[in-house]
């Protein structure tokens, strides 16, 4: 089913068309019945439900503009374009269980770094303007990866801790799957890493090397994403 999903836009609409109103009309169903306290305990689960009903439908809608299976943009202006790691959804679709822990760390991380490659050479292309923003919305890498890239790293808005916070429940699921067990990840560490277009390309052969050394390392010693490289 993975592999027909991949291959056919159709399969895509049909089940991002079944997974949004499904998932839509069962919080909604949910919120009318449940009753306080149960109304606030659901919470996270409900809107980890949300985040998988609306990934595929706005991956096909443009919403979610993906540069790699597990990078994503949001905002996009002509000044900001705000990057995120993939949802749930994309976990479930791209990796596999028996690649928890340093296996599907490594895979996450390249992924990112693709993601980020191919943002890079949308700005050697023009599509996107050398002028432009591009910021990370957390624990996108270590500070020291970050600015190695070229990344300036800021303190976070609240807009962005409490995207964290309200995303909280995925972070850990997808934390824990990077860490082959049940971890939690440190979200009140959270930094923001903002580069310009033209700084991001400069930078392009650091990110080649980087995705050739993680492709070589031993599984073991790949980064583990949930704890240096969380993106929500």
């Amino acid at each position: 089913m993975r592999r027909l999903y991949l291959r056919s836009r159709s399969v895509q609409w049909i089940v991002g068309a079944g997974l949004f109103f499904g998932g839509i009309g069962l919080i909604i169903k949910a919120v009318l019945l449940l009753r306080f306290p149960a109304a606030v305990v659901a919470i996270p689960l409900l809107l980890s439900t949300y985040q998988l009903s609306i990934t595929p439908a706005f991956r096909l809608l443009g919403i979610y503009r993906y540069h790699s299976p597990m990078l994503k943009v949001t905002i996009r202006t002509s000044r900001i374009y705000e990057i995120h790691g993939g949802t749930n959804f994309d976990y479930l679709l791209h990796l596999r269980w028996s690649e928890r822990g340093p296996a599907a760390a490594r895979k996450v991380m390249i992924l990112y770094l693709e993601g980020l490659l191919d943002i890079a050479r949308k700005v050697a292309q023009g599509t996107l303007p050398r002028s432009v923003t591009i910021a990370a919305t957390s624990y996108f890498f270590r500070d020291q990866s970050a600015e190695r890239l070229g990344f300036t790293i800021l303190e976070p808005s609240l807009r962005l801790r409490l995207n964290l916070v309200a995303n909280l429940l995925d972070l850990i699921l997808m934390y824990s799957f990077t860490r082959g067990r049940l971890a939690f990840p440190q979200i009140w560490r959270v930094r923001q890493a903002v580069i310009r277009g033209e700084q991001l390309l400069a930078h392009q052969s650091s990110i080649e090397t980087m995705i050739r050394t993680l492709q070589r390392a031993p599984v073991e010693r790949a980064e583990t994403p949930g704890r240096e490289a969380l993106c929500a």
